[in-house]
């Protein structure tokens, strides 16, 4: 389908410059957060487990059983022992947020754990600053566009730094055990064949007592050392290769935003699926009862993804995790939904070009796991969190210019 030619303005294009720049600081950022991983990995390495109090509602699905991600990690129920516990957490958008009223940080603050948060000094309590072992650093709320209600900005740029942050100091952490001479135990995908029956053979398993979990490393396991940094160059050059195909398909997100702002226009619906780990509940929709895109749940079955209650004139936008099933999309279709639609598997040749079908090229590596660690079969890394909040954030930076929510 022909498109027409991008504007001199374009709303999705001035939000990817954005991108750009709070990439450029995160490069400049990487050996603070290598530093940051590797101290985090000294306590681990002295006895510590690490684990993921429930402070954000998003943050122990986005980092636990994740493809590439530590196997290891104890859950939200986790009581820390010692002071080589590490607590790895997101703050809150600060917006909502009521750090005084928090029981969850209350708790967390009287543990013996180390405390290293996915956020800025300037987010947390300034008379609990010191109890932070390390912060990552990262945008700030402000930082963005747009406005909604109480969403100022609407168009965030802080959830999608939050993503890479994260996943650099994970992969930091990784290395910095594995120059130590321990191998993290990682995740396989399990949408690779056999990887349901190997993650399980890593379960410490008896018939004595529950539950039964997985231990942090390897127990004979050599792989050779990784240096500081790089885990982070080789995540941060796979995100810059995505962020350029998004700026070379500003076209297609302006029509995206186009047909978005004429479904609310006319009363039609905007139905969102994104499948991975943190939408809808990065977004905090909870505190925005207004907000202007239906979401359904996570799930890749595109046929209960865009269920029946999703008809004619409305519009569909599917950023998916599995292969493309034609005669799926074909049905939709037929309904005359409009569809917008992505999964790292690209587009079959025999999906054919419909005027209620927008494909988006987002390719991050299917199955999820991007950064190779030579001599270990799994990947490190995922990367469908930080690419679909950018191809998400860039669609909502069209839909909004054309309703005014300046």
């Amino acid at each position: 389908m022909k498109r027409k030619p991008v504007s001199r303005f374009s709303p999705s294009l001035t939000y990817l410059a954005q991108v750009g720049a709070r990439l450029a600081a995160v490069r400049r950022a990487l050996p603070a957060l290598s530093e940051m991983g590797e101290r985090m990995a000294g306590h681990l390495l002295a006895g510590g487990n690490i684990f993921t109090p429930p402070l954000t509602s998003w943050f122990p699905s986005e980092f636990c059983g994740r493809s590439g991600g530590l196997m290891g990690v104890r859950g939200a129920a986790y009581r820390p022992r010692n002071r080589n516990d590490v607590a790895f957490f997101a703050l809150p958008d600060p917006r909502f947020w009521k750090p005084r009223e928090d029981e969850t940080l209350r708790q967390l603050l009287a543990s013996p754990a180390r405390l290293f948060v996915v956020g800025s000094p300037g987010e947390w309590p300034q008379h609990w600053r010191r109890r932070v072992a390390g912060f990552t650093g990262g945008a700030s709320v402000e930082q963005g566009a747009y406005a909604l209600a109480n969403l100022r900005p609407l168009v965030s740029l802080r959830s999608f730094e939050q993503f890479v942050r994260l996943w650099i100091v994970t992969g930091e952490l990784i290395a910095a055990c594995i120059r130590a001479g321990r191998m993290p135990i990682l995740w396989m995908s399990v949408w690779l064949e056999g990887a349901m029956v190997r993650n399980a053979s890593f379960c410490d398993q008896d018939n004595l007592r529950e539950p039964w979990l997985t231990p942090l490393f390897h127990q004979r396991r050599y792989i050779p050392p990784l240096a500081p940094g790089d885990a982070g160059r080789a995540f941060l050059a796979e995100l810059a290769m995505i962020h350029g195909r998004l700026v070379r398909q500003a076209s297609g997100l302006a029509q995206a935003g186009q047909w978005m702002a004429q479904a609310h226009h006319s009363g039609a619906h905007i139905h969102a699926v994104a499948v991975g780990h943190s939408f809808p509940a990065i977004l905090e929709l909870q505190h925005i009862p207004d907000y202007p895109i239906q979401w359904g749940k996570s799930v890749s079955d595109l046929r209960l993804a865009v269920p029946a209650a999703v008809r004619r004139h409305d519009v569909a936008l599917h950023l998916g995790y599995a292969p493309v099933d034609v005669a799926d999309v074909a049905a939709i279709l037929r309904r005359g939904v409009k569809f917008i639609y992505t999964t790292p598997y690209g587009r079959p040749a025999t999906l054919a070009d419909h005027p209620g079908l927008l494909w988006l090229d987002l390719p991050w590596r299917p199955t999820d796991a991007t950064v190779d660690i030579p001599g270990y079969g799994v990947r490190m890394l995922p990367m469908s969190s930080s690419a679909q909040a950018m191809c998400y954030h860039a669609l909502l930076a069209e839909f909004a210019q054309r309703m005014g929510w300046h």
